[in-house]
């Protein structure tokens, strides 16, 4: 744990103060495992330097905690006396409060000087908030403990102490200035800083309403939730109920060491969300916060219910078909020796490599080779040994996974269903499901954001493609793409378009653009991956197009997981397009003679997520949403197929992968076909039934209905 203090007659400025402590940082944080956690914690003030610094090294730093932010003042009535005490003469401002009379018995020590006015009007602001000294005192009294109303009050004027000894007038209005120039820096960058932040603000903080404050910043920033304490005033960490790592334990903040969706190596901005790298699996409490705000509701309303397919072909209730991610410790010389072995099996020298990824952009076929599973040059292999070897307090590693699997489903409409898909693989099987999603859904200004994944990765072999400066690239796959949310890329330049909630929530779960070197990536890692083929297509149906697929003829996505020996795992879902109402499609909307020519306009502005004789194959991607509304919700099903094995052997059989093509797409069409069947049987298909089943009033806690019988 490191403190920053300032000496009271610092007169540096923002900018300097954040540039010093931005070099102290990369030099204390130099070779840190990307295992290690690191936290920065701001109170006030410090929690505008701590937002700097979180964009500063946001390579480094991956949790904030703010404390009652002072990125408020503007609007407080601290700005206000500000103001004021400007137009006060330093005279009157440093003029000391009289010394209180002689005492008839002399004192076994002496009494310290008079405080300046200034300090003791601030200190009821600053320090402990009279409200709350009050509650002290008449609780301690109350319950017969004076001990304790005794130190509550030493606390206080210790506080008043602390302020007169460190806040003269001088200094306090030097640092107002430099808060006023940390917020004018701050506040653009607030949509694109990334790391997970809590913000702890007091109910009675009368200085700067943090509580209002705390809910601006979790609208603003991409991954941040709020803890309120209601009674606590500005010096929260201070007062009774304000022991902070009680509280980050609490919210589960606090962890010892992060485990990652496949294993990490070194030069990989793990801080990247949005790219291919490996990403931080969430933990039980961030799923359940993400829920609450989403998940939650469609769980209440649509019920879903989840099959699987065993190996012999028989359907269950729940997801036990479904391998079991489970957490692994490795050692890193072993790691080592595993990441040889997958060269060895998957090897290409450089040359190779690039005249294959050339071609891959030639003909879309959406297959990129590196040098080895990890993609990573051989000759970078002795630096990585070099960079562990330093490590050696940290040996061991920690992530989910047992080899690459890729999920194939059929895309609903808009695809609502798919985050809670997502939560009940990841909370029942230990699978994070990596999206893959349509670029244009990643909106951003600046470098391309592929462009910073393959440099962010440290691949040596993995060579995004080209664009031309302020450009997007258009690279994609033919193999689909999912409309899974929307965000901000994770270029470096400071102007990405402020994040939605939808696409910081699925980038967190570890959605990515859809690119062939995206989909290579996470398939070399090990990773999970989540397929759409059908794309736009298929996401934004027209009317009388329900439940069916707009797969391209071509069996690129299979060749991809051959390459890798993936399991390939079909997925049948039906529900939400029985619980939207489509008011008017795509075709409606390009025709309308009001908005088809801005339509049109847009659509042509967002990259492609297809090219070359992948564009050709697939069906219009023309990105265009249907205008909808919503229905009396429907019941949610998924069906999870048997799992089809790949072999590398498979991969140049273009005739074998087309077999498995077309058995995964006929998985698909079954079981929806299935579903559409069986769901006639379940007892409580209809909403009015089953949501007065669920929520069981007024005899317990909500329960979920039951479904059909298999």
């Amino acid at each position: 744990m490191r403190a920053v203090t300032l000496d009271a007659n610092c007169t540096c400025s923002f900018a300097e103060l954040a540039a010093h402590l931005r070099s102290a940082l990369e030099t204390e944080l130099a070779g840190v495992s990307p295992y290690r956690p690191v936290y920065l914690l701001g109170e006030g003030f410090g929690a505008v330097l701590a937002l700097q610094l979180a964009w500063d090294c946001r390579r480094l730093v991956n949790r904030l905690v703010l404390v009652n932010p002072a990125t408020s003042y503007g609007e407080s009535q601290l700005a206000r006396i500000t103001a004021l005490l400007e137009r006060i003469p330093p005279a009157l401002l440093n003029v000391q409060l009289p010394a209180p009379p002689q005492l008839p018995i002399r004192l076994p020590l002496p009494l310290p000087p008079p405080p300046l006015p200034l300090p003791v009007a601030l200190a009821p602001l600053l320090g402990t908030s009279p409200q709350t000294l009050l509650r002290q005192l008449v609780g301690s009294l109350s319950s017969q403990q004076p001990a304790e109303a005794v130190q509550a009050l030493n606390r206080a004027l210790a506080q008043v102490e602390q302020i007169s000894s460190h806040l003269t007038p001088a200094a306090f209005l030097c640092r107002l200035k430099m808060l006023e120039e940390g917020i004018r820096m701050v506040g653009p960058r607030l949509p694109s800083i990334r790391q997970r932040t809590l913000v702890l603000a007091g109910g009675q903080d009368v200085v700067l309403g943090s509580d209002k404050e705390a809910q601006r910043l979790v609208e603003a920033l991409q991954r941040a939730f709020k803890r309120v304490l209601p009674d606590s005033g500005h010096a929260l960490l201070y007062e009774p109920g304000g022991e902070l790592l009680p509280l980050l334990d609490q919210e589960g903040f606090y962890i010892r060491r992060r485990v990652f969706s496949s294993p990490v190596r070194p030069g990989v901005d793990v801080n990247a969300f949005g790219t291919a790298a490996p990403v931080e699996v969430p933990n039980e409490q961030e799923i359940g916060r993400y829920a609450s705000s989403w998940t939650s509701r469609l769980r209440e309303l649509n019920s879903p219910v989840f099959l699987s397919t065993l190996p012999d072909g028989s359907r269950v209730l729940g997801l036990e078909g479904l391998p079991h991610r489970k957490r692994h410790r490795q050692e890193r010389a072993g790691q080592r020796h595993d990441q040889q072995q997958q060269q060895d099996r998957h090897g290409h020298h450089h040359q190779q490599q690039q005249q294959q990824e050339d071609h891959a952009e030639e003909d879309g076929s959406g297959l990129v080779a590196t040098t080895n599973a990890h993609g990573e040059s051989s000759h970078h292999h002795h630096q990585q040994q070099q960079h562990e070897d330093q490590e050696g307090a940290e040996a061991e590693v920690e992530y989910f996974g047992d080899g690459p699997l890729l999920f194939v489903g059929n895309h609903q409409l808009y695809a609502f269903d798919m985050s809670v898909m997502v939560e009940e693989v990841l909370k029942q099987r230990g699978i994070l499901m990596r999206g893959l999603a349509h670029p244009g859904l990643f909106r951003q200004a600046g470098e391309d954001e592929e462009g910073e994944a393959g440099s962010g990765a440290g691949d040596a072999g993995a060579r995004p493609a080209a664009a031309a400066p302020g450009e997007k690239s258009e690279r994609g796959s033919n193999s689909g793409n999912s409309s899974n949310g929307n965000g901000s890329g994770s270029g470096s330049g400071e102007e990405t378009l402020p994040p939605a909630f939808m696409g910081n929530m699925f980038q967190s779960f570890g959605a990515v653009r859809v690119t062939p070197t995206a989909m290579y990536r996470l398939l070399a890692a090990g990773e999970a991956v989540l397929l759409y083929p059908g794309g736009v297509r298929e996401g934004f149906k027209r009317r009388n197009e329900k439940y069916e697929l707009f797969w391209p003829s071509r069996s690129e996505f299979v060749r991809m997981a051959a390459r890798f020996g993936a399991t390939v795992i079909p997925v049948s879902a039906v529900g939400l397009e029985d619980s939207l109402q489509i008011l008017m499609d795509s075709d409606d909307i390009r025709r309308s003679p009001l908005w088809g020519a801005r339509a049109r306009e847009q659509a042509a502005s967002v990259p492609r997520a297809r090219i070359g004789v992948a564009a050709d194959d697939a069906p219009d991607e023309t990105f265009i949403p249907p205008l909808i509304a919503p229905a009396v919700p429907s019941r949610f099903y998924f069906l999870f197929g048997r799992p089809v094995v790949t072999s590398p052997d498979m991969y140049r059989d273009r005739a074998a992968c087309d077999e498995v093509y077309r058995q995964v797409r006929s998985d698909v069409e079954s079981g929806i076909s299935y579903l559409l069947r069986k769901r006639e049987q379940d007892p409580y298909r209809d909403f009015l039934r089953r949501v007065v089943y669920e929520q069981n009033p007024p005899f317990g806690p909500r329960r979920v209905a039951p479904t059909f019988k298999l």
